[in-house]
């Protein structure tokens, strides 16, 4: 194996090796040997920078690329040994001259070097928002799939091929030590074809549900908020069950699926070369079409169920927000009166549901093989069929039998997912609607923070405007107040200039560039905003981070100290100083808690510390009282290149 001589080189030649360059880097920076050590397995597709210079091209785990670009296996020691040999020598000169044992010295040395950075990864991936058949692709799904139908096929005609040595010895009466060990050679070769099925089963369940979840976190970053302002936290909390629902029953259930047709097949097959061909075959395929029209109606009813259960959480967690104002305004023998018709209606809907289920998985499976078997005993109660040809009708019957389980199995799974498919459906598609920010433009500076023509907007499927012939100019340092009653549309004309919000026509420029021009990233670093207090939320991390999350990271030197200045300024002092941490305390929901007035200062304090041309505060002086609302003013309008404050008049 030769390295890279540069990084550029080795991105290139494996760029070319995967033939998709519509990749995003991941990079970790300052890896330790352990990192390392993961970056031939875990990080792959990657780029591993060592800091001797040289860089190494890993297309797939415990693979490198040549200096040709041609893919070779290589062993963790081989790569570790380019850097840690010269890195021992170096660090042996520190103890040469001292009269300690060999071993020590070594010891030593590996424990400096363990925790020592030595490399930089860099992972390359599809976007979350690419073509999800390319990202399952990408990661060797398909394959993985392809082979998964091949093993299992492969252990079902081994396993196949065993019931019939057996049959055939049964049958004639004769022991043959020849079919025998014949049918324990077929068992030794269909013990590890189902371990390995078992094992790829078990890395697509992984594979997919990862993909799945980078997919449907990138799609709610990216969703319009206008499509999900009317829903509240409970049915929000329901897409979210809904989705763990979509990765575990549509992965268990299309596997399942998918190898319940191949023994489907199989044994379909298998009744042509036995007694009564034509009426086995015939019972066989009406029988199917039975199962899977009852598992059509088991899917009606399991969405009535699913839709039930999901009211039935949405109304909990809104009961659970709103417990305090039921106790203060409503009846305690009104309390639960709800509730129990709602679990009473929920009840009914499970039972039904359930008992289809049950007649589903029982009945199925055992039906055909009592059609079956007597279809069979009757050949061969008329006597016009051979031994033989019974064995094999047997032995498909019992095969029709096992694959109506799976397959009833797999297409009642297959049915939930698509019921919580259609929750989480406009999450998933989100993602893909987010477009890579076009690359940074240089113009001429036209002298305006932000100029505003002819703005309108209307809420989506809703005709009437909201707001219509907006227009207005912010120059470097103007301090602009906003005033209107509550509902004209103030903070809807904010979110819009903040680029929250699409326009539904106008101009809205930024330093003479236009939304779609910028994007949103490179927008957002030109206006920066402070929402309403209950669009806004302190993240569960640091009080630094919460402060600092604007910026970009890692940390500039000196972002610290400007975060700390800039809460002084803002009255957070004696916050700080009460907290053990201090700026690195723990804040939010599973940390420090923090009053109404001190989560506003923090977002004035976060608005701030992002450095924009112009920035936009909604009502972010509303739960302030004189004395602290005069000292964060002040701040403000010292801070703040240029400032639109929204406020009631």
């Amino acid at each position: 194996m030769i390295p890279f001589p540069t990084s550029a080189a080795a991105r290139q030649a494996l760029l070319s090796h995967l033939g998709n360059p519509a990749v995003e880097n991941l990079i970790f920076y300052e890896a330790t040997i352990a990192e390392l050590a993961g970056g031939l397995t875990a990080y792959a597709p990657a780029i591993i920078e060592l800091k001797s210079g040289q860089s190494i091209a890993v297309p797939a785990p415990g693979r490198v690329l040549d200096n040709q670009g041609n893919p070779t296996p290589v062993k963790w020691n081989t790569v570790r040994e380019i850097w840690e040999a010269p890195a021992r020598e170096a660090e042996r000169t520190l103890f040469k001259n001292l009269p300690v044992a060999p071993k020590a010295i070594d010891k030593l040395i590996e424990k400096r070097l363990a925790d020592k950075p030595i490399a930089r990864i860099t992972h390359l991936a599809s976007a979350p928002g690419s073509s999800f058949p390319a990202q399952l692709q990408a990661a060797g799904w398909w394959r993985r799939l392809t082979s998964l139908a091949l093993l299992y096929t492969a252990a079902d005609i081994a396993g196949l091929l065993g019931f019939a040595l057996l049959g055939r010895a049964a049958f004639t009466g004769r022991w043959d030590e020849g079919w025998f060990w014949g049918w324990v050679a077929l068992l030794a070769i269909s013990l590890p074809l189902q371990a390995a099925s078992s094992w790829i089963q078990g890395w697509l369940a992984i594979a997919f549900g990862g993909l799945m979840k980078q997919r449907l976190l990138a799609g709610s970053l990216a969703i319009d908020v206008d499509k999900i302002r009317t829903q509240g936290v409970g049915e929000l909390l329901s897409r979210v069950l809904e989705s763990e629902a979509v990765e575990n029953l549509a992965l268990g259930g299309g596997t399942q699926t998918i190898l319940a047709i191949l023994e489907l097949i199989v044994a379909a097959y298998v009744l042509t070369l036995g007694a009564a061909p034509l009426l086995c075959l015939s019972l066989f395929l009406a029988w199917g079409i039975a199962v899977t029209i009852a598992t059509a109606l088991y899917a009606r009813r399991r969405g009535a169920w699913m839709r039930t259960r999901n009211s039935l959480t949405e109304k909990l967690i809104e009961k659970m927000n709103g417990h305090r104002t039921r106790i203060a305004q409503q009846p305690a023998p009104l309390w639960h009166t709800a509730e129990d018709a709602d679990l009473f209606a929920y009840t009914r809907v499970a039972e039904r549901m359930d008992n289809l289920h049950a007649a589903l998985t029982a009945v199925g499976p055992r039906g055909w093989l009592a059609l079956g078997m007597a279809a069979v005993g009757l050949e061969f109660a008329r006597g016009q069929a051979s031994t033989e040809a019974v064995a094999i009708a047997t032995g498909g019957v019992l095969l029709g039998y096992q694959a109506l389980r799976h397959f009833a199995f797999g297409l009642g799974q297959c049915a939930g997912a698509w019921q919580a498919w259609e929750l989480i459906r406009d999450l998933f598609r989100a993602a893909g609607d987010e477009k890579p920010a076009p690359p940074e433009q240089a113009v001429a500076p036209s002298g305006k923070v932000l100029e505003v023509r002819d703005l309108s907007y209307a809420y989506p499927r809703n005709d009437r405007k909201v707001l219509a012939n907006c227009a207005m100019e912010i120059l470097p340092g103007d301090r602009i107040l906003l005033e209107g009653s509550s509902g004209s549309g103030k903070s809807t004309f904010g979110n819009i200039l903040a680029g929250l919000r699409p326009a539904s026509g106008g101009l809205l420029l930024a330093q003479g560039l236009d939304p779609a021009t910028v994007g949103h990233q490179a927008w957002r670093r030109r206006v920066a905003t402070a929402p309403q207090y209950h669009e806004n939320h302190i993240m569960a991390a640091p009080l630094q981070f919460n402060l600092l999350m604007g910026r970009n990271w890692p940390l500039a030197p000196g972002d610290s100290e400007l975060a700390w200045d800039v809460c002084q300024e803002l009255g957070l002092g004696p916050l700080l100083d009460r907290m053990p941490a201090g700026i690195m305390e723990m804040v939010g929901d599973t940390g420090w808690q923090l009053s109404q007035g001190e989560r506003s200062r923090v977002y004035l304090a976060r608005a701030i510390l992002q450095n924009a041309p112009l920035v936009i505060l909604d009502e972010s002086f509303a739960a302030l009282d004189p004395e602290t609302l005069e000292t964060c003013l002040n701040c403000v309008l010292r801070r703040a290149p240029s400032l639109l404050v929204i406020a009631h008049p």
